[in-house]
């Protein structure tokens, strides 16, 4: 359901509004310094009262309701359009997509679901922030973004701690589920670098370009964001390399795992293979020494049972059955 809120303010006064029409915001937009207003799942209604109160171009308007964009910038000669995104953390992880539109006096925001992140901006300007207050938009839009990118840590600590967790199981029991969700969570971390990384390269834009809407002191804070940006992908990478090495060394464990049953199973096989001739030996239905006399019995046990211990005591100092006594000291 569509929501719209608006906070103007000035220097010295602050007014906040919920559940309000565009028309409602472009009359604040008139009376105070700063108007920012935050549209959530916007209607077909909505868009077009943006559309015409506002004057923002069409295609930014599909492009902020298309809501699977690739984080983009587009400069206009009054106005900035920048599409971000940021993490959803649920059950699953995935990006969830802020539109912003920046002009000289205002700032708009557009997504389809609420974004907990913006109540911070909110709070700051409600307790009457000096510095937020005595801005222009242009420093409102860095901070949202700034407490945008600020919200991906928390979700990467998650990860790390994952991955720890992981890392833990998979000693323990390398054949277990734990390689399964490591995979998935090696393929999140892929999917949600793949989302972020062209917004390292927004910022990138923004700090850069001489921009008439935003000020040269604004776009020192940018540079900020932006490395705090490549820290996050720098910390996705080092997460997505721990992973790759997870799933190495699960690939060892289980390959140790079956090297020790194959040992145990040769061992087994030898040990036993004097026994399995000469049984077979004196089964076989003919004559031979000692033939239905005591005689053949203890001549078939001495032939099974001395090469045996040989074969043991032979093992034993290969260290294939235990390292001998001497070996140890």
């Amino acid at each position: 359901m569509v929501r719209v809120q608006v906070i103007a303010y000035t220097p010295t006064d602050v007014i906040e509004e919920a559940d309000v029409t565009v028309g409602r915001c472009r009359e604040l937009l008139e009376k105070y310094a700063v108007t920012w207003v935050n549209v959530v799942d916007p209607d077909t209604r909505t868009v077009e009262e943006l559309e015409t109160l506002f004057a923002f171009p069409p295609l930014t308007l599909e492009d902020a309701q298309n809501q699977d964009l690739a984080p983009k910038i587009d400069v206009y000669e009054d106005l900035i359009f920048v599409v971000a995104r940021t993490i959803v953390w649920a059950e699953d992880i995935d990006t969830d997509q802020l539109s912003l539109f920046l002009g000289r006096k205002f700032i708009v925001t557009v997504h389809d679901k609420a974004l907990p992140q913006l109540e911070d901006v909110r709070i700051g300007l409600r307790k009457k922030n000096p510095r937020m207050l005595k801005a222009g938009a242009d420093f409102l839009a860095y901070t949202i973004l700034d407490v945008l990118v600020d919200s991906y840590f928390p979700h990467l600590d998650r990860f790390q701690s994952l991955l720890d967790q992981l890392g833990d199981e998979i000693v323990r029991r390398p054949s277990g589920e734990g390689i399964t969700r490591l995979h998935e969570l090696r393929t999140d971390i892929v999917r949600l670098r793949n989302s972020l990384r062209p917004q390292r390269d927004l910022f990138g834009v923004l700090s850069r370009l001489e921009i008439p809407l935003f000020h040269k002191e604004t776009r020192n804070y940018l540079r900020d964001v932006q490395d705090h940006m490549i820290s996050a992908l720098d910390t996705l990478d080092a997460n997505r390399e721990i992973a790759a090495s997870l799933m190495e060394v699960q690939a060892t464990l289980v390959s140790n795992e079956v090297n020790e049953v194959i040992k145990v199973l040769t061992v087994l096989f030898t040990v036993t293979l004097p026994i399995a001739l000469v049984s077979s030996a004196f089964g076989m239905n003919v004559a031979f020494f000692g033939f239905n006399q005591p005689e053949g019995l203890y001549l078939a046990l001495a032939l099974m049972i001395v090469p045996t211990l040989a074969l043991v005591v032979w093992m034993r100092r290969k260290g294939w059955l235990g390292r001998p006594h001497a070996a140890r000291k």
